[in-house]
C-alpha cells in the first residue's frame, strides 16, 4: 500500500503522554480489555457508528477509574469511566499494522516519491477542472488529459519565466501553535 494513513487523533496520543488506545490489550476472543494499570473491561457492545460502520464499545468498571491514580492520563471526564471504540477486529489489526508499516524508513522513502505529484494533481483539479471531463469517450478523454497536462507545464514554464517565487506550502492554524525548535 503506498498511501498514508492518519495518525491516531486521541488527544493522549496527540500530548505524547498518557493511555491512548494502543496503551490498551485487547484478547478479542474473550471480549476483554485491559488498561495499562491492569484493570479488566466490564462491558464489550458490538454496535454501529454514525456512518453505519461496525464498531465495539469497550466500557471500563466505574469505580476502577474512578479511583485509579493514572486517571488524568485516561480520560478528561469527571466521573464516567473509560470508554474504548475500536473497529472489528480484522479492520482493527489491518490499522494497527498498517501505522506500524508507516513508520519504518522503507515507507516514508517510498512515500516521499509521491511528494511531487500531489502538487502537480492539486493544481490540475483547482486551476483547470481535472476531476471533470468534457467529453464523453475515453479517447477524447484522454486527450482533454493530455492537454490539461501540457497546460500546466505551460503554466509553470510561464511562472518560472516571469520570475515567479513559489508559494510556500500553507502551515495549518494547529501546527503554527507548535513551539519552534531553534538551531544552535
Amino acid at each position: 500500500m503506498d498511501r498514508s494513513l492518519s495518525q491516531n487523533h486521541q488527544w493522549q496520543a496527540k500530548a505524547g503522554a498518557g493511555s491512548d488506545l494502543a496503551s490498551f490489550t485487547i484478547d478479542w476472543q474473550k471480549h476483554q480489555a485491559t488498561c495499562p494499570q491492569n484493570k479488566e473491561s466490564v462491558k464489550w457492545t458490538a454496535r454501529t457508528d454514525q456512518h453505519g460502520h461496525p464498531k465495539v464499545a469497550i466500557r471500563f468498571g466505574l469505580h476502577d477509574c474512578r479511583d485509579c491514580p493514572a486517571r488524568s492520563l485516561c480520560t478528561r471526564s469527571a466521573t464516567a469511566p473509560r470508554i474504548l471504540a475500536v473497529r472489528t477486529q480484522a479492520e482493527f489489526e489491518v490499522l494497527q499494522s498498517a501505522r506500524q508499516l508507516q513508520q519504518t524508513e522503507a515507507f516514508q522513502t517510498r512515500y516521499a516519491q509521491r511528494s511531487g505529484i500531489e502538487g502537480t494533481h492539486s493544481q490540475g483539479v483547482r486551476s483547470l477542472g481535472l476531476r471533470r471531463t468534457r467529453y464523453l469517450g475515453l479517447r477524447k478523454t484522454s486527450l482533454q488529459h493530455v492537454l490539461t497536462a501540457a497546460a500546466i507545464n505551460l503554466i509553470r514554464l510561464d511562472a518560472f519565466l516571469e520570475g515567479a517565487k513559489t508559494v510556500k506550502t500553507r502551515t495549518s492554524r494547529f501546527a503554527a501553535l507548535a513551539p519552534v525548535e531553534l538551531a544552535d
